[in-house]
């Protein structure tokens, strides 16, 4: 069995631990001298297994070495449940699923509700993506220059525009031209910056005239619940029921 990793955190991302837990997955009785044999070009290896095992991703217990989470897989929950209403589901902890099994792609599937807000005004942006994130949103591009996932060739012409900046910073400048939107359904823009340019890449607004644009969006103060979870089956349970796509909108607030 190979096993799919979900919300990785600094010790999950490192090659060598996917490699080591499906070791570990498949092989019985595993010392450290089994471990060495199999990875033996593998730089500090004592050092990353104790590592593992401090944070508690790892078990050694007579000197031998197991996983020590759950992997789950498809006989863990119900898939035939209906879809809930959106909803902000949280957690932030790595959890491990059965790769190849349904359950893995009903969470790739599943979406999640992204916000991005900034702190010079009230406006928030509001976008739906599947739980992979290859949804084409403004959202996504910022995560993905965040944690350095592979950009597509799209968000490669956007990084070329506004690169590794602030989320802030930007928000700022796109929020404030947003909100033009909200008193005209033309606003003129001489010489559209590079954050105008990104909106207009991603079709949050049209280009109209010459020099002019128009909003490709909606305007919506719809609020959706944050619901916190503790545990990992409890979270998968709920996050694979999220199967809406919320239109994306831009939301004035106070």
């Amino acid at each position: 069995m190979q096993i799919k990793i979900f919300n990785h955190n600094r010790l999950t991302e490192r090659p060598f631990f996917q490699e080591l837990i499906n070791f570990l997955t498949n092989h019985d009785d595993v010392t450290l001298r089994k471990i060495k044999a199999a990875f033996g070009n593998e730089q500090n290896l004592e050092r990353q297994i104790e590592d593992f095992v401090q944070a508690g991703f790892i078990s050694r217990l007579d000197k031998r070495y197991a996983i020590q989470f759950q992997v789950f897989t498809d006989a863990d929950f119900d898939l035939t449940l209906p879809a809930t209403e959106p909803q902000h589901l949280s957690f932030e902890q790595p959890f491990f699923v059965a790769e190849g099994s349904e359950l893995v792609s009903k969470i790739q599937t599943s979406q999640v509700q992204q916000t991005l807000a900034n702190q010079t005004n009230a406006i928030e942006l509001h976008f739906s993506s599947d739980f992979a994130r290859t949804a084409n949103n403004l959202a996504n591009y910022f995560y993905h220059v965040e944690k350095r996932v592979a950009l597509t060739p799209f968000e490669q012409q956007i990084f070329k525009l506004i690169g590794d900046v602030d989320l802030d910073y930007a928000l700022k400048y796109m929020t404030t031209f947003l909100l033009k939107f909200a008193k005209k359904d033309v606003v003129k823009q001489k010489r559209p910056d590079i954050f105008v340019k990104t909106l207009e890449a991603y079709d949050y607004i049209v280009k109209y005239e010459e020099e002019s644009y128009r909003f490709n969006l909606t305007f919506d103060e719809r609020e959706f619940e944050t619901v916190v979870f503790r545990d990992a089956h409890d979270f998968i349970a709920a996050q694979i029921r999220q199967c809406e796509v919320v239109p994306s909108f831009v939301k004035l607030g106070v």
